[in-house]
């Protein structure tokens, strides 16, 4: 496999899949606390990290290298827990994977138009800058496509979402940078979908609101946990 995980613990597999420009280290505290309770899988996404930096880039992509990896460690059930770019991927392995039980999704969007207009100005600002860069500078080259990335896709329908038939929590922060209406209706399109906004939240809830959004995913995966075991 060309595509890098690290496991820690034992119990249920949970993957974790991170946003965009990121590694698997921004699950690090998240993955001591998880592990006490579950297998935990940190995935490092395709042009990122440990991964392999070539080949196509695109979210469906990605999705695939996460269904490969589960093949890899021969797992027949996990739950996933995606941030930003990583909850775009956790929602497309809801409509393809059925060895998918429970999601949980941080700050995803459904397109690119969802990502609030000052957001989606600084993206094209960094698009600009980077240019002149990319010439003679891989890291510069690569942030560009990076961003590219967010500008062209995700393209998702609400009715596509109805097709995830798993109970999801939908977390987003009070100010992120996903329009609050993307996210509510990301949460009413799924059949089980249950959303939280954090109040005084902004993108980054793992970072900046750490405690209350652990206390909202640990709750949740709980739940789901000892709803199956009734």
């Amino acid at each position: 496999m060309d595509i890098y995980y690290k496991k820690i613990g034992e119990g249920f597999p949970v993957v974790l899949l991170h946003g965009n420009g990121e590694d698997h280290h921004i699950f690090d505290e998240t993955a001591k606390i998880l592990s006490a309770t579950y297998q935990v899988i940190m995935i490092d996404s395709r042009y990122h990290g440990l991964s392999i930096h070539e080949g196509e880039l695109s979210y469906q992509c990605m999705c695939q290298d996460v269904m490969k990896t589960i093949d890899e460690l021969h797992i027949t059930a996990y739950d996933v827990i995606g941030f930003s770019d990583g909850g775009i991927v956790a929602l497309l392995l809801g409509m393809q994977d059925q060895r998918l039980k429970h999601i949980v999704t941080m700050g995803a969007n459904t397109q690119p138009q969802m990502i609030k207009g000052i957001y989606r100005l600084q993206l094209y600002l960094s698009l600009v800058c980077l240019l002149p860069f990319c010439l003679y500078n891989q890291q510069a080259r690569l942030k560009y496509k990076l961003v590219k990335l967010m500008l062209r896709e995700p393209r998702l329908s609400y009715d596509d979402l109805k097709m995830i038939h798993v109970p999801v929590l939908v977390l987003a922060g009070e100010y992120d940078m996903i329009k609050e209406e993307d996210t509510r209706r990301i949460a009413d399109a799924l059949p089980y979908g249950i959303v939280k906004i954090v109040k005084q939240g902004n993108h980054f809830l793992l970072r900046d609101m750490f405690q209350q959004t652990m206390k909202e995913i640990e709750l949740f995966l709980k739940v789901c946990h000892q709803e199956e075991n009734i």
